[in-house]
């Protein structure tokens, strides 16, 4: 059976240019539980492409035996104005180079639009109300004009994506151990702690219910938490549990990560019933969720270049010597370093690599942290 292969077309931004997005589905459009994957919204992210190009055959081969139950969107690289941004041998694949936003930024809060639409008669029954809220959603977006490639990539992506049970954005870090990003809506849905134990996650973080900053995971789960608190008197399930996953460096790619990957994608979707099948015993769960607010985010306060004691998946303790910042042109040798120590007891799962050159305000690594931390910003107080 061939796969079904789909095409967006998006408009072009200069003369003799074009450019698409391929998509494909498994299964039955409009069964349920729909889950929605996408890889490489960062285009030189492919650790999440290469665990999709292992998993659509076992998909392939699980629609011609009748095992899909639901339906089964899948993006392998979903953003190709980033794969184009090739600038001196260098794939510059996470801002666009021409309004210079972060690919992972601004997507749609639909909320309102749908609030308008649907508010007054949500009531009582959840399921009735997802139904509703989905097919505003779906109006919403079919009435927007967008302009440009980017603005018509987040739209028609969101037509696809944004009546999904489940939703998961495969991304990766510099050099990271796996760890995943979520709300704190969603966490309590065992869907999303299997998620972490199947694929082995070093860490699990959450943030509040819908992030400021927009970012596709953000917005599929923001939009029914949005509207739980614009309408708490009625009964609006969290119908949609939206998960980014960071899987671990953009080195990491290989077959027999892929294939790992894939296998692990597998077993959680007939976990959630999306394939029928009896998936194997759920392995452990490496480490609880975390609150962002515990987030150890290490600032360098100077220049030179990084050498680090601890490697991502690591556990550390609060006041261990993370890593050193290097004067390269003095003579001192151990007071040429300046050493960044944690502030937390817990998990360094995402640093730059060794050697990598440091400047003040520059986010050196990350720990996952049980405990709030008081708020630090960088040169610009943003994470990106």
């Amino acid at each position: 059976m061939p796969a079904n292969i789909h095409s967006i077309e998006l408009p072009s931004m200069t003369p003799g240019s074009h450019k698409q997005i391929k998509w494909l589905r498994f299964g039955k459009a409009g069964a349920r539980p729909k889950v929605y994957m996408q890889a490489a919204i960062h285009a030189n992210e492919m650790p999440g492409t290469m665990a999709l190009h292992h998993l659509m055959p076992q998909l392939l081969e699980a629609e011609r035996k009748g095992l899909i139950v639901g339906e089964i969107i899948v993006v392998p690289t979903v953003n190709p104005i980033g794969q184009a941004q090739l600038v001196g041998n260098v794939h510059a694949g996470r801002y666009n180079l021409l309004s210079n936003e972060n690919f992972n930024r601004n997507w749609l809060d639909l909320s309102d639009a749908v609030a308008e639409r649907v508010g007054k008669r949500l009531g009582d029954d959840g399921q009735a109300n997802v139904k509703r809220i989905r097919k505003a959603a779906h109006e919403v977006l079919g009435e927007m004009k967008p302009l440009n490639e980017l603005q018509t990539l987040r739209v028609e992506i969101m037509k696809l994506s944004v009546d999904s049970d489940y939703v998961l954005d495969l991304h990766c870090d510099i050099h990271a151990a796996l760890h995943l990003f979520t709300s704190e809506c969603d966490w309590p849905n065992g869907a999303i702690r299997e998620l972490a134990a199947d694929l082995g996650a070093k860490a699990s973080l959450y943030n509040e219910s819908y992030a400021r900053s927009l970012t596709f995971s953000g917005v599929h789960a923001g939009l029914w938490g949005r509207l739980r608190d614009r309408y708490a008197q009625a009964a609006i399930p969290q119908a949609c549990m939206s998960v980014t996953v960071e899987m671990r460096s953009q080195f990491d790619v290989s077959d027999a990560l892929g294939r790992s990957d894939a296998d692990n994608l597998y077993r959680w979707l007939m976990r959630r019933g999306a394939i029928k099948g009896q998936a194997q015993p759920l392995p452990r769960l490496l480490s609880p969720a975390m609150p962002m607010s515990g987030m150890d985010v290490g600032y360098s306060q100077g220049t030179g270049f990084l050498v680090f004691h601890v490697k991502p998946g690591a556990r550390v303790k609060k006041g261990q010597a993370i890593c050193d910042v290097i004067d390269p042109a003095s003579a001192l040798g151990p007071k040429a370093r300046t050493a960044y120590k944690s502030q937390t007891d817990g998990i360094l799962f995402s640093c730059r690599l060794d050697g990598y050159l440091s400047w003040p305000g520059q986010v050196m690594y990350r720990i996952a942290g049980s405990q709030p931390l008081p708020h630090r910003l960088g040169a610009s107080g943003l994470d990106d």
